[in-house]
């Protein structure tokens, strides 16, 4: 499903202090100012098996040219959820960087667990997959991202990798240069990205119920009691094309809208319907959901195919644009496979994406492939 929003293009001239470029499955990877610009400032991202490599250039450039550099660990690259690339973004302007949180401050990880008094129960220390982690990127004053980092914990011996080095020339408002982060927020230099871009959504969902909009008539939190006056749970129990696939490796999703809002939010359903008791008629979206009575209601599902086959599609779909995209779950082993395919280097192409989605305006992106483009 492909939906496009904001119908004007963004003029070429506009991004001439722009430069981006991605590299995907490289052998010697190596961070080099372009000559097409002057720049003075990059954003990288890197999928973790690059980023000793982009770290060391980072320091360098730094060093010996007084640049101002970004670098995050990503889970892939785009096109195609690569998992062994580096994407960069090169700007004439400095960007603004706002807002960093210290890794230290909320990785507990090397703090010793409590001793045992022989009553109470010890727990584990905390386990480092749950570290919350978040690099906002500001494209202009209408269109921010979310972005969830990547586990770096093999690659670089941190749980993540997301830092930044300012110039002496600029003022370092954070006070954090050069430190181990968990989040950070960064604004492009003004005009990098129209204000009247075009922006593409695309996502692998599939309507249950096609061109229908039903309403919420009973809930309570992220708890879905009724439909349009019918327990909720029947528009999934009932439906003939999700029971057909009868896997459970299906994932159900539903787009919602508040009333008095022009916001369509995407949650997905994380149970719903079966068994007896006070629940059983029920379906429960992400915690995040807050639908009220009222709210506008569509169903959607994500077959297996879907949910774990990437698309690939053509490197002249990902030029003159941003990409933010979920990572498509593994199933297996592919880093071998990756080995064994050629770099390719694509110019005015930049993107990343993470397994655990994005916020694009506020708004949760977070089913496999599912995919926003921001066209300069």
């Amino acid at each position: 499903m492909t939906i496009r929003l904001f119908v004007r293009q963004f003029g070429r001239t506009g991004c001439r202090h722009l430069y981006t470029k991605t590299t995907i499955n490289p052998i010697f990877f190596n961070l080099e100012i372009p000559n097409h610009i002057r720049p003075t400032s990059a954003l990288v991202l890197s999928t973790p098996s690059n980023l000793p490599q982009v770290i060391q250039n980072a320091i360098d450039l730094y060093q010996k040219h007084n640049l101002q550099i970004i670098v995050a660990g990503v889970d892939s690259i785009v096109p195609n959820s690569s998992r062994n690339g580096v994407s960069e973004v090169w700007t004439e302007q400095p960007l603004t960087i706002e807002n960093s949180l210290l890794l230290s401050e909320r990785d507990d990880l090397n703090k010793p667990p409590k001793e045992s008094d022989g009553i109470h129960i010890v727990t584990a220390k905390k386990n480092w997959k749950n570290i919350e982690s978040n690099l906002r990127i500001n494209f202009n004053t209408k269109i921010n991202a979310d972005l969830k980092l990547a586990n770096t914990i093999f690659s670089t011996g941190s749980i993540l990798t997301l830092f930044y080095f300012q110039p002496g020339n600029l003022i370092d408002s954070t006070g954090n240069s050069g430190q181990h982060l968990c989040e950070l927020e960064v604004t492009l230099p003004q005009d990098s990205v129209s204000e009247e871009c075009q922006i593409t959504f695309k996502d692998n969902w599939t309507p249950l119920y096609p061109d229908q909009v039903f309403s919420v008539t009973n809930c309570i939190g992220n708890l879905v009691k009724a439909v349009d006056n019918k327990p909720a749970s029947e528009f999934l129990e009932k439906n003939q094309k999700l029971m057909s696939i009868g896997s459970k490796e299906t994932q159900v999703y539903v787009k919602l809208t508040n009333p008095n809002s022009t916001v369509t939010e995407r949650f997905k359903i994380i149970a719903g319907g079966g068994g007896w008791g006070a629940k059983a008629n029920m379906i429960a979206l992400s915690p995040e959901a807050k639908p009220v009575i009222g709210s506008k209601i569509e169903f959607f599902m994500i077959t297996p195919q879907d949910r774990y086959s990437k698309k690939y599609e053509a490197i002249e779909d990902y030029k003159n644009a941003i990409t933010l995209q979920t990572t498509y779950e593994e199933q297996n082993y592919v880093e071998e496979e990756e080995e064994e395919q050629e770099p390719i280097v694509m110019e005015n192409v930049v993107g990343c994406g993470s397994e655990s989605g994005f916020k694009f305006n506020g708004v949760i992106h977070n089913s496999p492939g599912e995919q926003v483009q921001i066209h300069i």
